[in-house]
Formats: C-alpha cells, structure tokens, sequence
C-alpha cells in the first residue's frame, strides 16, 4: 500500500496540514507530510523544505534564495514535480493551500499518472479549475472558509478530504482480466464517420478511447498516452493545431504529439 503524501507550506498552514494527516494516520494509511513553503523549514515536516528544494534542476538557491514570491513558488512547482517523480511509494497526494499552493501543488499533481489519486483542496476550486487541472484525473475540493487556522468548519473540511485520500490509498482499483489494449482516437464531427468504422473494426480485440478534438481532448489523449495507458493512438482529428496557429476556438497547446 502507498503512502499518502501531504502536500503544502508549512511555514503558514502547519496546524492544518499535521491535522490532515492525523486523520489519514487514524484511517489506517500511511502518511508523509512534505513541507514546500518558501519562509523556512517546517519543523513538524517527514520532508524538510529543503530536501525538495534541492530537486530544482538548478539546484536549492534556484528556489530557496530568492526574494520575490511568485518566483520562488514557480521554482518550487519545478522541484516538488521532480521530487515526487522521484518517490516509488505514492499512493495519492493531498495538497492544502491558496491560490498561490494551489498553482504549486497542482503543476507537480499533473506530472503524475492518470490514476494515481490527486485531492486538492483550496480556496478557489469553486471558479475556473481548468488551468489547475487540466487532462487529469485531479479532484478539487472547495474549502469554504480559508486554509487559516483549524475551526469547525475547516476540520470537517479538510477531514473528509484526508478521509477521502486514505480511502483511495487503501482500496485501489486493480487491473481486470477483462481489460483489453486501448487505443486513442481523437474525434470531431467531420471525422465521427472514420471513427465509427474503426471503432466497429478493432472493438473486439481493443478498448477503444474516443477523444472529442476540444483542446483538451488531445491534452487528455496524450496524458493517457504519457501514463502507460495507451498501446496506441490513431490521430484522425488534428483540427487543435490550426487551431492553435490561427486563433480558432478550441486550440492544442504548444506540446500537442509531444507524447
């Protein structure tokens, strides 16, 4: 069973982050909490701010010797994204935090696979998520009131959130005997008719996953492809591209058949 790795600075959040994992800790999960503020080392952390600091391609000055804040909470995303790529015992993450924890924690979480479980709970998952989400298989969890300080409400809050995260690590999901090689296929309505006959033609032998040509369509696609997911793709629907180039309305990114 994986550990449930949580996430945040403790510099500002420590009562709430050590409550959280008192919570997995008593749902019979393991638990890590990492410290990933920018102010000082967290002294109640299992991972020391500077332990992850130091997974910065440029090393913990590119992180930790800085002066302006929004440049040390884009450097720390780069190192919190190698060193949880680097850990071979996640079971899920839990991040807590603002909008600026929020923009960290969650660019390392869509580092990660599809399926392993990725809970964040923040104070602005109630507007628009796309750009902390993205193709992921990430859960946003309103906070209702700030991440500032334990009170009736952020307890039952945060607690059904660390509850949720031990639940996941504790019943994973296991492959089925059922399961057959799946095979991404991206999809608009110019190209449905393609799509169907290929679906009718590999669909005893494939799973075959149909992905709507929105922008995030080909992103989703990709990430499955980027997670071990896919044995292959049939790219029919590259209209993101132009898109992209032109100014249309559901664009790729700069990164599409990157994967």
């Amino acid at each position: 069973m994986g550990k449930v790795y949580i996430v945040g600075t403790c510099d500002t959040k420590g009562a709430e982050l050590n409550y959280a994992k008192e919570v997995v800790l008593s749902a019979g999960a393991d638990a890590v909490l990492v410290d990933v503020g920018t102010l000082g080392d967290g002294a109640d952390a299992d991972i020391k701010v500077r332990v992850v600091a130091q997974f910065h391609p440029a090393g913990a000055a590119a992180v930790l010797g800085q002066t302006d804040r929004g440049t040390a909470v884009s450097a720390m995303a780069k190192a919190l994204t190698a060193f949880l790529n680097s850990r071979g015992d996640i079971g899920a993450v839990l991040g807590l935090g603002g909008t600026g924890n929020t923009a960290l924690v969650t660019e390392a979480m869509r580092a990660l696979p599809i399926g392993v479980p990725k809970l964040m709970v923040s104070t602005v998952a109630s507007g628009n998520v796309a750009p902390y989400v993205g193709p992921n298989d990430l859960t946003m969890m309103y906070s209702v009131v700030d991440v500032a300080g334990l009170n009736a409400i952020s307890r039952k809050v945060i607690g059904n959130a660390a509850n949720a995260a031990a639940g996941m690590v504790r019943n994973p999901i296991p492959a089925s005997a059922d399961d057959r090689p799946g095979i991404g296929m991206t999809m608009f309505g110019v190209t449905t008719s393609c799509v169907t006959q290929v679906r009718e033609m590999l669909g005893e032998t494939h799973e075959i996953y149909v992905f709507h040509a929105t922008g995030v369509g080909g992103q989703s696609m990709e990430k499955l492809a980027d997670s071990g997911l896919l044995q292959g793709v049939i790219d029919v629907t590259t209209t993101e591209v132009p898109d992209l180039l032109v100014g249309g309305v559901f664009p790729a990114t700069e990164d599409r058949f990157g994967a």
